[in-house]
């Protein structure tokens, strides 16, 4: 990478001056200046490596100028707030924008972390929007968002919802078909629900849901070779009530037992026997 031109592809842009990929910058910088300090010698000083004791010299001073180098290129780039480094946005978004200095705790890499703030402060200047609470959602779980004002479900006359829900709105997120359930969803929910709170109006009042779907193919089931072949697209239902065995059964027991076994007596009244013999 040419001297003093910003690096978009550097994976580490923290302010501590250590790490592997930090001494790998340090290294190709002072070989730099050190064959720019070996060009200005005269002619006599014929080494083209480090060994004599002017190469040593020569060498030190190239590492201390190039950490002056890097170090200064760094200040230089923070000017612009897409590329400032992480710690500096840290400082001030994180800390005055975030309550209490809660960061959400997903194992962020150093350039996840910058695009995080970066999202920051977009979602948090475009006010407390319905699209501003899908775009906080957006941040960790990937699909469709839909955000639901409810006094709007109101106006239309849905049911099970009165005056007193026109403070609220439901989030809903639709995973992508097929992609299952989320591993860290729980992580992603806590910072959700964690940056909702700094979006979202004071008074209002929310409910996240989470869907999941899959994708179904109808298959052929004369194919053996096709996995969706035992997938068929008809349908079937059956209806039953027990009300009709209810009235089939006998509830006393036994008819004509008593609870022993043995036949029960009973009281005939009404009939006519002037017929009988």
């Amino acid at each position: 990478m040419a001297r003093f031109v910003y690096d978009a592809g550097r994976l580490n842009s923290t302010v501590e001056q250590k790490g592997k990929e930090y001494s790998l910058r340090l290294m190709q910088r002072s070989q730099t200046v050190f064959s720019t300090l070996l060009n200005l010698l005269p002619s006599n000083y014929v080494s083209a490596v480090q060994g004599p004791s002017y190469t040593q010299a020569l060498k030190a001073v190239a590492v201390e100028l190039s950490r002056l180098e890097l170090a200064l290129e760094d200040v230089a780039f923070d000017y612009d707030f897409n590329r400032t480094r992480s710690d500096f946005l840290w400082s001030v978004i994180g800390y005055l924008v975030l309550v209490n200095s809660k960061i959400p705790d997903l194992g962020f890499s150093d350039v996840e972390f910058r695009s995080f703030f970066l999202n920051m402060i977009r979602i948090y200047f475009q006010g407390s929007i319905p699209d501003s609470m899908g775009d906080v959602v957006e941040l960790f779980v990937s699909g469709e968002v839909a955000v639901t004002e409810m006094f709007l479900l109101v106006r239309q006359g849905a049911s099970g919802l009165d005056i007193s829900d026109q403070f609220g709105f439901n989030v809903d997120h639709v995973a992508t078909p097929g992609g299952g359930f989320p591993p860290n969803l729980f992580d992603a929910d806590t910072a959700i629900r964690q940056l909702l709170d700094l979006v979202r109006p004071a008074h209002t009042l929310y409910k996240i849901r989470y869907i999941f779907t899959d994708d179904v193919f109808p298959g052929d089931p004369n194919n053996p070779d096709d996995p969706f072949g035992k997938i068929l697209d008809t349908m079937r239902w059956r209806m039953g009530i027990y009300h009709y065995d209810d009235v089939r059964s006998y509830w006393t027991g036994i008819k004509d037992r008593d609870r022993l076994g043995k036949k029960v007596n009973k009281v005939v009244t009404g009939e006519d026997h002037s017929n009988d013999f």
